[in-house]
């Protein structure tokens, strides 16, 4: 699905804290992903507009709004969910994949399960 110019998969990666959305931002994008960063509800639902390979919805955002989100998202992309978890958390029925979020390489590799890529 990635319109990018340089086909770099995209994540529309969702946060309700700026320095996690950042620190998950710069891992993604070091490895070879393409991110648009949302934090809170209003941007959030404006870049759902906005065609996506993945939509990354993170442990901090509150799970009604999880929810919210996802429904907004898939007005406009068919593509897959992932939700980040804390420990004991248990997904939206609606969302494809979940990990816990203290787990960056589980992350990784689910991410590259869903969305196959390689940087060339």
């Amino acid at each position: 699905m990635s319109s990018n110019a340089d086909d770099k998969p995209h994540i529309l990666c969702v946060s309700w804290d700026r320095s996690l959305a950042e620190t998950r931002e710069l891992l993604l994008k070091q490895s070879g992903y393409t991110v648009t960063s949302a934090l809170r509800e209003k941007e959030s639902f404006e870049k759902c507009r906005t065609k996506a390979d993945l939509l990354l919805l993170g442990h901090s955002v509150p799970r009604e709004e999880k929810q919210k989100i996802l429904e907004r998202f898939r007005k406009f992309n068919t593509s897959p969910a992932l939700s980040l978890l804390s420990p004991g958390q248990s997904k939206l029925p609606d969302v494809e994949y979940a990990v816990e979020y203290m787990d960056p390489p589980k992350l990784l590799s689910t991410i590259q399960q869903i969305i196959p890529y390689r940087e060339i």
